[in-house]
């Protein structure tokens, strides 16, 4: 769950289209649009609504959850779990055992934050045009995103974007396990006010919580 959530922008595709190995500048243009737009914010906030689908049991579940980020820190809320960091220390906490866990937080190629699926690199991905769709009244342009680094756990990406503002309305990532997560964006708020003591844990708020230190 923790991998899930970190990942949860990454917005990953579905095509088994094989292509080249050249981007399409058309793509890379939005592609960079996207991330010139969510760079200028200082702080963003949003709900996410998580579909979780195995691809060989057909099995589903829903998650609901809040995305918040300032500059390299963030916090994830999403069912039972809460995680967060201020750019150094990871927590997580799990609310139904009143634990956290402590770790220093190293961001690497398949840990990403909320922050990373608005400045995913073009140089690190095959960059494509999908299909375009119509959700929610909205025309959406879909960007695929394949991987060049072949060992990662994911294996493509599929932003849905609106190309009237540049905003991600929707993502779907297809992890190698056979595993689906689709992630849909709304209430989507940026430059709010986000003290950076929002981003840490303070276990005062949690009477009687156990807290689990695993930095070395």
């Amino acid at each position: 769950m923790k991998k899930l959530i970190f990942s949860v922008f990454i917005l990953i595709l579905g095509s088994q289209t094989t292509f080249g190995q050249t981007s399409d500048a058309n793509a890379v243009k939005l592609l960079k649009a996207v991330g010139q737009k969510y760079g200028n914010y200082k702080t963003m906030q949003m709900d996410i609504a998580l579909t979780i689908e195995n691809t060989e049991s057909k099995s589903k579940e829903t998650k609901n959850g809040k995305v918040s980020s300032k500059g390299n820190m963030f916090k994830a809320e999403m069912g039972n779990q809460t995680i967060m960091s201020d750019g150094k220390v990871l927590w997580t906490y799990i609310k139904d055992i009143n634990e956290v866990q402590i770790n220093n937080f190293e961001q690497g190629e398949d840990i990403l934050t909320p922050n990373d699926i608005f400045k995913i690199a073009e140089k690190d991905y095959l960059v494509y045009f999908g299909e375009k769709v119509t959700e929610g009244g909205k025309s959406l342009q879909i960007i695929e995103l394949t991987p060049k680094n072949k060992s990662l756990n994911y294996s493509k990406i599929k932003m849905y974007v609106d190309p009237s503002d540049n905003s991600v309305k929707k993502g779907v990532v297809f992890d190698k396990s056979a595993i689906k997560y689709t992630y849909s964006i709304s209430n989507f708020k940026s430059n709010m006010e986000l003290s950076d003591l929002f981003f840490k844990f303070d276990k005062t708020k949690y009477p009687g919580v156990e807290v689990i230190d695993l930095r070395e």
